[in-house]
This record gives structure tokens, C-alpha cells and sequence, in this order.
């Protein structure tokens, strides 16, 4: 699970990252975004559990990760500017696939990390952890960038956050392997925000 949540951070930091490049951040903004984005869902969901400090400011590991790889995408995009104007469409559906891997990882952890401290009694809290940490980061990431958080707007975001954490509990609880529950919830996830960003699923809207 350490490894995995290690990909999930630097596949939402990447995330993090472009927002802030977006923005028109300057480095300082970027990094910033990259290790909210990367880590917040986390430290909302460590305070929930009463686990302080939360295991961002314990687990060094974690931040060195968020941050080695903004500055990897600061640095690409100031050195390629032009490519990267010339190819928005193209670098947007790359930042996708970061955002489903980071989504699916963290939906699935979150339910481990609850697990480890709760036990299995209490099902709402650890499928709500595991979202919590699945969406959480994104969210802040959104209102810093002054955007309409996905969560509450695109294709099932959340709802992929729930169905993989849902899916993780129930592997668990039928005494399946945490590793094989781990992956297969982290590429259902996967599946289903990709398939919702090429078939444009959205949950029904009331547009006034």
C-alpha cells in the first residue's frame, strides 16, 4: 500500500501542477498546488480519524514525492512553453489519466489507512475515508485555482471515488488479498473516469 499511495501522490501532484500552470502560477504556486492536490484529502481524512499531526508532516516521504514532481513539471513546461501551447487538447487528456490514477489510489488507501485504525466495524466511516481521501485534495485544489470543484460538477467523479472505496471494503470484508482488492478497485476507478470522460457521462443536472 506504500508504493501505491507513493504513485497516487505523484500522479495528483502532476495534476496539481498543470492546474497551477493554467492559473498562470509562478514555481512557488505551482508546488504549492501540487502538494495540496497530492496530500490534502489525506490530512482532512487523518483529522477525522484523530491521527495528528497527520502523516503528511510525519511520513517525509510522501511531500519529497509531491514536490520532486511538481518541480518536474514546472521545469518541462518552463522549458517547453510552446509545445505545451501547441498541445493543450492532447496534455489535457494525459492529465486525465493522472487524475484517474491518483483518484483510484486514494479512494482505495483511504479505506486501508481507516481500516488499520478503525477495524472493519464500521463500514460509512471507512467508505466516506476513502472518498474523503479520494476527492479531497482535488477539491482544494479547485477552489485555490478559483474553478467549481470537479467533485461536484464532472462526470461521476465522486462517484467513481465511492464505488472503488465501496468495492475495496466489500473485497475485504470476503477476506480477499489486500494488494489484489487494492488494484483491481484502483483500475475500476480508473475505468470508470476515463470511459466517463470519452463517452461524456454526467450525473443528471438541474440547469437553471
Amino acid at each position: 500500500m506504500f508504493w501505491l499511495e507513493v504513485i497516487g501522490v505523484a500522479a495528483f501532484s502532476v495534476c496539481g501542477a498543470m492546474a497551477a500552470l493554467e492559473k498562470s502560477a509562478d514555481i512557488f504556486g505551482v508546488l504549492f498546488l501540487a502538494v495540496i492536490t497530492a496530500l490534502g484529502g489525506g490530512v482532512v481524512r487523518d483529522m477525522m480519524l484523530g491521527h495528528l499531526p497527520p502523516r503528511m508532516f510525519t511520513s517525509y516521504t510522501y511531500i519529497i514525492v509531491a514536490i520532486t514532481s511538481g518541480l518536474i513539471v514546472f521545469l518541462d513546461a518552463y522549458t517547453r512553453r510552446e509545445h505545451y501551447r501547441q498541445n493543450r487538447e492532447k496534455l489535457d487528456s494525459i492529465v486525465n489519466v493522472f487524475d484517474a490514477l491518483g483518484l483510484g489510489v486514494f479512494s482505495v488507501s483511504g479505506v486501508q489507512v481507516a481500516i488499520d485504525q478503525c477495524g472493519l466495524v464500521n463500514p460509512v466511516l471507512l467508505v466516506s475515508m476513502g472518498m474523503t481521501t479520494g476527492v479531497g485534495g482535488g477539491m482544494m485544489r479547485d477552489v485555490l485555482a478559483g474553478v467549481m470543484p470537479k467533485v461536484l460538477r464532472k462526470r461521476v467523479y465522486a462517484v467513481a471515488s465511492l464505488i472503488g472505496a465501496l468495492g475495496y471494503y466489500a473485497l475485504i470484508r470476503q477476506g480477499v488479498n489486500a494488494n489484489l482488492s487494492a488494484a483491481l478497485m484502483t483500475l475500476l476507478v480508473m475505468a470508470l473516469r476515463i470511459a466517463a470522460t470519452v463517452f461524456k457521462w454526467n450525473l443528471p443536472q438541474a440547469k437553471l
